[in-house]
């Protein structure tokens, strides 16, 4: 198994050279055909209160990606040339105002999607949701790249374990990093919780499986301590050094996860370390 359609979004405009890093390193692993995906939204509509009143129409959105389009496909297609890889782009007309509708469209049919860290109180005129409404709907691994640091081919990973399928299915879809990495570590935050599937040593079935596919998998479980299960492997990747944190997202549903937070969710805003999620 390997990734051969990667899909980049290039839309968070100042990390587009991070970005392009990124699926070049990968694509390069992989032989991997790698598509530039920037969409051009459309523009903002508001309706005006009052009676008769026209509806005032926002465009400085849509235009900052008009300006923006030719340096950076100039900067993919550059560096796609440079290193001999397979690639397209696409640069692709919205009818919504927001960008995640045409990536999730796109990305339906490629076997992983590298999207940006959206930062905080950011300028890049992308919404919020994109990376949580990727994740959640577009039925493909979704590798995310942290505003902070770039991307290498990791050699210790974090595999985050339990018994929902959404961890499962992460696991299973990063299998072409988990090969080539030196350490990997499936843990199992809390097993207490759930010590029938847990078994006696947390992890160790999933560990086995991946063995089989020669990855060097240790299982262990680890305790919260308070921490939200994303906080805790976070705290535990940064304290081994990993290289990238592997989870299923939204294993509970969206209500408990806004009520009471989410592991998801933490990771997706405090992570500084990739992180590939599944759903």
């Amino acid at each position: 198994m390997a990734y051969k359609t990667i899909l980049l979004s290039l839309n968070d405009v100042p990390r587009a050279e991070a970005m392009i890093d990124a699926a070049a390193v990968i694509a390069t692993a992989h032989g991997a055909h790698v598509i530039g995906c920037y969409v051009i939204p459309a523009v903002t509509i508001y309706p005006e209160v009052g009676y008769a009143a026209p509806p005032a129409v926002y465009e400085a959105h849509q235009q900052y990606f008009k300006t923006n389009l030719a340096a950076v496909k100039q900067r993919f297609e550059t560096r796609m040339k440079q290193d001999g890889l397979l690639h397209e782009w696409r640069e692709m007309n919205s009818v919504y105002s927001e960008i995640a509708p045409r990536l999730i469209e796109t990305g339906a049919s490629a076997d992983l999607i590298l999207v940006s860290q959206i930062a905080e109180n950011s300028e890049a005129e992308i919404e919020t949701g994109l990376v949580e409404r990727v994740v959640m709907e577009v039925g493909r691994p979704v590798l995310i790249i942290p505003q902070a640091g770039s991307y290498e081919t990791p050699k210790s990973i974090v595999v985050g374990c339990n018994d929902t399928r959404e961890a499962a299915r992460a696991a299973f879809d990063a299998l072409p990093l988990l090969k080539v990495a030196n350490d990997v570590r499936v843990v199992w935050v809390d097993p207490y919780k759930q010590r029938q599937s847990a078994g006696e040593l947390p992890g160790a079935e999933m560990a086995t499986v991946l063995a089989r596919h020669g990855v060097k998998a240790m299982a262990e479980g680890l305790e919260s301590n308070g921490l939200n299960a994303g906080e805790a492997l976070l705290r535990l990747a940064n304290d081994r050094g990993a290289d990238l944190l592997v989870m299923g997202a939204y294993a509970h549903s969206r209500l408990r996860q806004y009520i009471f937070g989410g592991a998801t969710q933490h990771v997706m805003e405090h992570a500084r370390i990739p992180v590939l999620m599944s759903h």
